[in-house]
């Protein structure tokens, strides 16, 4: 069989590369404001590099913690991932955990940054954890998020690092320098990724994971190149697209994305995501929508219903 992907890391969501192209001033930003314990907010469209921005800190600073409120979103969960197992004692209670966490803040430094942080269901947490001198890091996707905390908070957070959508250069630089990486010689043209970074809206992990689809298609059916009819047929579609409203679209790109969801993870992304997120009925409605125009599968009963995309073929999008 042809080989087409030489190494199939820099195409993964995981993949973290040494440095971030087009970032390069953001990243120096965070990193001096995390050295000098400067509390900051970073906001930034899905797929604009803000987690993998923290991510390349984490390899430099070993005193950054990081949380993601979209796994841990109450006060217990929070001091649970943050305190050491080592010091952590089941069913403590929170008041318990939180006085743990002040002795290991008089005994070290260390900042905590909490990525998707409109998801937590009570923002005090991070009052807490900055009242005991802690310096945190929220990031959120647009400053709208901000209102979830009070003025009070707001002022404690003095920078600001805000990171546009990648433009279609940028998007196609960052698919060339992961393609070289990734992909054999000639195995790809420049067009190819051009034409992903045209489709995809300045969202880098959607352009990626174009990219390592077409290519394992073109390996597996012993192609030496990726075809572009392959991107047409795994791009979204213009005038399938211009149908749906904007709510509707936003979960399509989430889950073209994401590619398998439960019903609560999708909407908890797409409150995250949309400008002004509807409330649950009418969330259910979008997907009702999505599945008659044959965009969506749902698989399982309402309580634990799981949502997929489904490509232009007709398959969903199963591994």
């Amino acid at each position: 069989m042809t080989q087409i992907v030489a190494d199939p890391d820099p195409l993964s969501q995981s993949f973290l590369p040494k440095k971030l192209l087009h970032r390069e001033k953001e990243y120096q930003q965070l990193i001096g404001n995390i050295k000098n314990r400067v509390n900051t907010m970073i906001f930034g469209p899905i797929g604009s590099g803000k987690t993998a921005l923290i991510k390349l800190a984490m390899n430099e600073i070993r005193e950054l913690l990081y949380v993601d409120c979209l796994l841990y979103d109450t006060e217990y969960r929070v001091l649970k991932e943050i305190i050491p197992s080592n010091r952590f004692i089941v069913c403590r209670s929170n008041y318990e955990l939180f006085k743990e966490l002040q002795k290991i803040a008089k005994e070290r430094k260390f900042v905590i940054c909490f990525d998707n942080f409109t998801q937590l269901k009570n923002v005090d947490v991070v009052k807490k954890i900055m009242s005991i001198g802690v310096c945190v890091i929220l990031v959120g996707r647009v400053e709208r998020d901000s209102p979830s905390l009070n003025q009070n908070m707001i002022s404690n957070f003095p920078s600001v690092i805000r990171l546009e959508e990648y433009s279609v250069e940028q998007t196609t630089d960052i698919l060339r320098d992961r393609a070289k990486a990734a992909l054999q010689e000639s195995s790809y043209m420049e067009s190819s990724l051009r034409k992903i970074a045209e489709k995809i809206g300045g969202n880098i992990t959607l352009a990626l994971s174009v990219l390592r689809a077409a290519s394992l298609k073109a390996e597996n059916e012993n192609r030496a190149s990726i075809d572009e009819i392959d991107l047409d047929v795994m791009l979204p579609q213009e005038d399938c697209l211009d149908e749906l409203s904007s709510d509707e679209r936003t979960i399509f790109k989430i889950l073209s994305k994401q590619k398998s969801l439960p019903s609560n993870r999708l909407y908890a992304f797409y409150a995250q995501t949309a400008k002004y997120p509807k409330c649950e009925r009418s969330f259910r409605n979008y997907m009702e929508s999505l599945r008659s125009k044959g965009l969506v599968k749902a698989i399982g009963d309402k309580r634990g219903r799981i949502y997929e995309a489904v490509e232009s073929n007709g398959e969903s999008h199963e591994e």
